[in-house]
């Protein structure tokens, strides 16, 4: 009897089990948490096109941000990184010869780069031209995947707990549920974990344009195009494709380079002009999708990290400060669809300062604005 009881409760149990639901498989780990443990030291992270959700890239991001604090203090302590003291060299070596020579050298961050109301005059003519082939839109921000919104909770203390044990080398960074965005832009890697796909073709194109004649609105212009009105992604890959690797020390080498209008305005053809482009669209673009109380706090920021890596640079300030307000000013057109009403006589778009690089005509042809 005793083992007919047995019999009749294991058949009871294994018949319950096998009833769809009640017996669960293990939970496999997410994408996200299985590579937010892994250990990926000397591995380099690429996206290889448009993803907005990306768990495998946040894994990564959050970890190679890990690493910043440390080579932020080495860059203190060495006062400065490479590309700036080739810079700085530069720079007094022309300041030396204009003194040499009896010229008057030139007074860096006293001359305001660029009119903001005029370029986006000049936006608003390429947005008309194309319209209605081209319907401008906002366009999505890239965002944390929803695994890597619930670690933001809790994973510092997460990857704290692994370093104290040795599974991770680097002291973990406090994120400030910041957002995926505003930690790329910081760090200079939107390339890296925020690609729009369109990168390599906006390269191409601006490659067919004479040496220096490739102007902040070309570069809109070509990348608005590619990105067939998306804002957001347009101005992401302008900034892509100039801060994919911006403290090399032979930047100023980099085929793209030699293509761009020298827009600092305070010295001859010798400074960081690379650093202007990238900066002013990174800016600008934070403007894009952000309060102007914000992006403009934001600038201020990277003027305060950019002097004390390089040193006081008050013409990169005005390149910063006059990014958010151009950033503001678009949103604001975008908002009240202003770019759709035709430019007045009255409203100039030669917006380089002083005005001696950019007639105010505009001849729209293929690959060239």
């Amino acid at each position: 009897m005793l083992n007919l009881k047995k019999a009749a409760l294991t058949f009871l149990i294994l018949g319950v089990a096998t009833v769809p639901g009640f017996a669960k498989e293990p939970k496999q780990e997410s994408e996200f948490k299985k590579w937010i443990k892994y250990n990926y030291e000397a591995e380099h992270y690429q996206q290889e096109g448009l993803q907005l959700i990306d768990p495998k890239g946040d894994a990564f991001l959050i970890r190679k941000i890990d690493t910043v604090p440390m080579k932020l203090l080495s860059s203190l302590v060495k006062s400065s990184y490479p590309q700036a003291e080739i810079e700085k060299e530069k720079q007094l070596a022309e300041l030396e010869n204009q003194m040499e020579n009896g010229g008057v050298p030139y007074q860096i961050g006293k001359t305001v780069p660029i009119d903001v109301d005029r370029l986006i005059n000049k936006c608003r003519h390429i947005m008309r031209h194309y319209y209605p082939r081209i319907v401008p839109t906002m366009g999505e921000e890239h965002d944390w995947s929803p695994d890597a919104k619930k670690y933001m909770l809790y994973g510092f203390w997460h990857r704290f707990g692994r370093h104290i044990f040795g599974k991770q080398k680097e002291f973990p960074s406090p994120l400030f549920l910041r957002s995926k965005l505003f930690l790329c832009l910081a760090c200079g890697w939107t390339s890296r974990y925020c690609v729009t796909g369109q990168e390599a073709a906006l390269t191409e194109r601006l490659m067919k344009y004479p040496d220096r004649r490739v102007q902040l609105h070309h570069m809109f212009a070509e990348s608005y195009i590619l990105n067939k009105g998306n804002i957001y992604l347009t101005f992401l890959t302008c900034e892509n494709i100039l801060a994919g690797d911006p403290y090399r020390e032979d930047r100023e080498n980099d085929p793209l380079q030699k293509k761009l209008a020298y827009i600092r305005h305070d010295s001859k053809d010798i400074g960081d002009n690379y650093g202007a482009w990238y900066h002013f669209f990174g800016i600008s673009l934070y403007g894009l999708v952000r309060a102007g109380i914000v992006s403009r706090s934001v600038a201020e920021i990277e003027s305060l990290g950019s002097f004390f890596l390089e040193g006081a640079d008050k013409q990169e300030d005005y390149i910063n400060r006059y990014g958010a307000i151009f950033g503001k000013k678009f949103k604001k057109m975008m908002k009240k669809e202003t770019w759709k009403v035709p430019l007045q006589p009255d409203e100039r778009t030669d917006y380089m300062l002083p005005n001696k690089l950019q007639p105010n005509n505009m001849n729209y042809k293929k690959a060239s604005f």
